[in-house]
């Protein structure tokens, strides 16, 4: 059948894509064994470096979708490219940095690790490839003069019912929720205090809202900006990571969600009073 070759190919895809990149940071001298890893660890990693790829191509011969796959290869292109051109990964012992007289057995790493990086971080990649994937989904169903996306009434319609649009606009924020707390805990983004649990329990709800708001505007409403600027700060965001730094973006998106949620609705009003404005000319 069309559909089980598609997601064949896709994974295939995806598994040559993790074994390349793999492949190379072996060669580098990372190391990212399977020895190095549980179990569990291994699969999260090595798994999401099959996953992040498997998505947007399957996007791509499924429905024609090519924003996810464009992006795709363009931050893999610029991965590969960091790693590749000098100057290349330096492996240095931290007394070495600091002039110790014995090794401590702690190795830093400067001008690499964008391969190791984009491994772990690898299901932040993959959210903001569906919403990319999603919002040319909906530009493209919206828009006649564009090329129409394969089977493009199986599963959402424009504008979506209230129902199917809060359902697509929860499921889209509970896997921002998970993907964007993990994120959080795995950068030791924390608050100090007694009720830095409850502070840290609001955000999480508010990583659920930032999401579901501008997704639920995109497929009942269709107004695009909001759910394109969630989608940028989230690849942002996760392509901050890539070098090292003392400030932590993710902090602020985390911590500060409530100023981006504000600035999404800003962008929602502009775009639907825009929409009525060249509405009104036409009459």
């Amino acid at each position: 059948m069309p559909s089980e070759r598609s997601v064949l190919l896709s994974l295939l895809v995806g598994l040559l894509h993790a074994v390349g990149l793999l492949t190379v940071a072996f060669n580098l001298g990372y190391t990212i064994g399977p020895s190095e890893y549980s179990l569990f660890g291994m699969a999260w990693r090595y798994g999401g470096l099959i996953a992040v790829a498997t998505i947007p191509i399957w996007l791509a011969v499924r429905h024609r979708l090519v924003a996810p796959l464009v992006t795709l290869i363009l931050t893999t292109g610029y991965v590969l490219g960091m790693e590749l051109t000098p100057p290349g990964p330096t492996f240095r012992d931290v007394a070495d940095l600091e002039q110790l007289s014995e090794p401590t057995g702690i190795t830093v790493v400067e001008n690499g690790l964008y391969i190791v990086r984009y491994m772990v971080n690898a299901s932040v990649w993959t959210v903001g490839f569906l919403f990319l994937g999603l919002i040319e989904y909906v530009i493209r169903l919206d828009r006649d003069w564009l090329p129409t996306v394969r089977e493009s009434r199986s599963w959402l319609s424009l504008p979506a019912g209230r129902p199917q649009a809060a359902i697509v606009a929860a499921a889209a924020g509970l896997l921002h929720t998970v993907v964007m707390t993990w994120f959080a805990f795995r950068l030791g983004v924390t608050v100090s205090g007694d009720v830095g649990w409850i502070l840290y329990m609001v955000s999480s709800v508010g990583m659920w809202v930032l999401a579901a708001v501008p997704i639920y505007l995109l497929v009942r409403h269709r107004l695009i900006v909001p759910a394109t600027l969630l989608t940028g700060f989230i690849l942002l965001d996760v392509q901050a990571e890539f070098t090292a730094s003392v400030d932590d973006p993710h902090a602020l998106y985390f911590g500060a969600w409530f100023v981006y949620l504000g600035i999404l609705l800003v962008a929602a009003g502009i775009e639907y009073g825009l929409r009525w404005s060249n509405l009104i000319a036409r009459l």
